[in-house]
């Protein structure tokens, strides 16, 4: 019997017994009639039953939370094979990764999913259509301390259930928000799921804030630059046929309605490159398109819930449909990815909305604009009365900084926290055997300003970057990350300083802005007179200076350092990146590099 024989066989043997034990298992959602959620041991005990009475689930966990509690996920395949490393050599079988409750309030898809794999539990016939070419990945609760920080209070613009979990993590951090600094340990644990899996598609489920307008359910999708040609050329097409899929469900959808003035609905619409700090924009780096769910918070929870279970079921079937391709797309994305010709053009870091629109029909709410007699502002009160606006759409990017990528990067090694962010990943790097030395280039920092509140546990630095060139030798152990890999987009946005969610913007580096060496203005000050003696020209550059900024003007120790500036006794080495950039293929094969260091973990 050959392989396409033995899977259906144990198909029809897992479907026979399934049959045989099937009941007719309520959630906990229908059993409230579609009021509540399901508190986390209540999932918990829920997925566990199910997985027991049926051979195609298993509940496992990919983490442990900073309070305690597993990170639950959810497999389901039609082979009953539950083991990733079985899944690693697909070549017309496709990983779906669906996560809920990234944001504990927002729980729509959490109940989704346990309607969903219910049925394809219960249902033989569905579970042969939806999982014949899929392994479907759930977590059904992303932010689990978040989540049972339970109250009926948490979602102030939301439209039930009864009770919903917080935002954000004990730690008071946002998950979605973490994607490529991954300070949070659940955030490090899910990347170590990512990477065990290399999923194939990615939906990330939320409920939106914002505006009243007719859609149950708006979404986000990385089609304007950000991600490889060929998976977007292929996630356009998908986008097209879950739109007209869900319009004839009766749930028609929009892309995520943000507003090109913030809450004025006629200042037209726009959209956005998602950056890597968020799961959408992350997974687009990683070759891997994902769906941004937004379900309109204002509609009733049984339509937002079974909006998103019919979104991800249309997603089943298209991907069961698509999988040889996607998976041709996702592996060639990857081997480009790897190439020198990918490394040979311009890498975008950031993108910036065109002024050019077009206009759309936006199926809309009508609204006054009403000023408030205790506040004085402006606000918009919502009728429920349906209009059909015609705005402008703007959805027209253009790369607004590039950097062009190295070889290789190396980082010395005492850089640890840095290096492990990179590991985390699954980005592959070796360590030098011997020191070495090497011309590299890097960059030159100055002006630093630090963001004075703090935003997701860090304060952001913003910084002027000027590129240096420079001779610098390497200790023994230094990480040498070839940009030869399947990572390397990933790789690009941590190190290159100028990307938005860099391990410099985000802090990791903040050390090298400090100067740590001072001097008396008793020492300075004799030294002053010297140094005008010896070079007249700098009583003229001072003059300059002064002029040009009376603030420095009036501050004689500032004028001091501008002395000691020049004087070889000043760290040459502020505000200089460790981090530097190979930009010969020659001399990266030719490093010494440890035996057998090869992988990241």
């Amino acid at each position: 019997m050959n392989s396409t024989g033995r899977i259906i066989t144990i198909f029809v043997l897992l479907a026979g017994a399934l049959a045989a034990n099937a009941a007719a298992v309520q959630t906990p959602f229908e059993e409230s009639e579609g009021r509540r959620t399901p508190t986390y041991d209540e999932t918990m005990a829920w997925f566990a039953d199910l997985a027991e009475d049926s051979p195609l689930i298993e509940l496992t966990s990919f983490g442990t939370s900073p309070q305690g509690r597993s990170l639950p996920l959810v497999i389901a395949d039609s082979r009953g094979i539950f083991d990733s490393a079985a899944h690693r050599d697909r070549e017309d079988r496709v990983v779906l990764l669906v996560e809920a409750c990234i944001h504990a309030g927002e729980s729509c898809g959490k109940d989704a999913g346990m309607l969903l794999l219910r049925d394809l539990a219960e249902k033989p016939d569905l579970a042969a259509e939806l999982l014949d070419k899929v392994t479907f990945l759930f977590v059904p609760i992303f932010n689990v301390d978040g989540h049972e920080r339970f109250g009926p209070y948490n979602r102030i613009n939301q439209n039930g259930p009864q009770e919903m979990g917080w935002r954000v993590t004990g730690q008071n951090l946002n998950l979605n928000r973490d994607f490529l600094k991954a300070d949070t340990p659940e955030m490090q644990a899910w990347l170590g799921m990512f990477n065990e899996w290399l999923p194939d598609f990615f939906i990330d489920i939320h409920s939106t804030d914002g505006a009243d307008y007719q859609y149950p359910i708006t979404y986000s999708l990385e089609t304007r630059g950000n991600m490889d040609p060929g998976l977007t050329a292929w996630t356009i097409a998908y986008e097209a046929g879950m739109n007209e899929a869900m319009k004839a469900d009766g749930y028609p959808m929009a892309p995520y309605v943000a507003f090109k003035k913030w809450h004025d609905p006629r200042s037209g619409l726009k959209t956005w490159v998602a950056t890597p700090r968020f799961s959408q924009g992350y997974t687009a780096l990683q070759n891997r398109p994902g769906l941004l769910i937004e379900t309109h918070m204002l509609k009733d929870y049984p339509t937002r819930v079974e909006s998103t279970r019919q979104l991800v079921t249309h997603t089943l079937g298209w991907l069961n449909t698509e999988a040889g391709r996607l998976r041709d797309l996702v592996v060639a994305a990857d081997e480009a990815t790897a190439s020198a010709g990918f490394r040979a053009q311009p890498f975008p870091l950031k993108f910036e909305l065109a002024a050019d629109s077009t206009t759309v029909a936006f199926a809309g709410v009508s609204y006054e604009t009403v000023t408030s007699e205790v506040t004085g502002g402006e606000w918009n009160r919502f009728t429920g009365e349906p209009e059909t606006m015609e705005l402008a759409f703007f959805g027209t990017h253009a790369p607004s900084v590039t950097v062009d990528l190295p070889e290789a990067y190396i980082i010395p090694p005492e850089w640890t926290v840095a290096i492990e962010r990179l590991a985390a990943h699954g980005v592959e790097f070796r360590r030098l055997d011997a020191p070495v030395e090497l011309e590299i280039r890097t960059w030159k920092f100055s002006d630093a300003k630090w963001q004075e509140r703090p935003y997701e546990g860090r304060h952001p630095v913003a910084f002027t970057a000027v590129p240096l060139a420079e001779t610098r030798v390497f200790p023994a152990g230094s990480v040498v990350v070839d940009m030869n890999q399947r990572a390397a987009r990933v790789a690009a946005h941590l190190l290159e300083p100028k990307g938005p969610d860099s391990l410099v913007q985000w802090g990791f580096f903040d050390a090298v802005f400090e100067r740590v060496e001072y001097v008396e203005s008793y020492v300075i000050e004799e030294m002053i007179v010297k140094m005008l003696a010896e070079d007249p020209s700098l009583a003229a550059e001072l003059k300059v200076r002064k002029t040009a900024d009376p603030e420095f003007a009036a501050d004689p120790w500032a004028i001091r350092y501008w002395f000691y500036a020049k004087t070889p006794y000043y760290d040459q080495r502020v505000g200089i990146y460790p981090v530097g950039s190979l930009d010969s293929r020659e001399v990266v094969g030719g490093l010494d590099l440890a035996a057998g260091d090869v992988l990241s973990k």
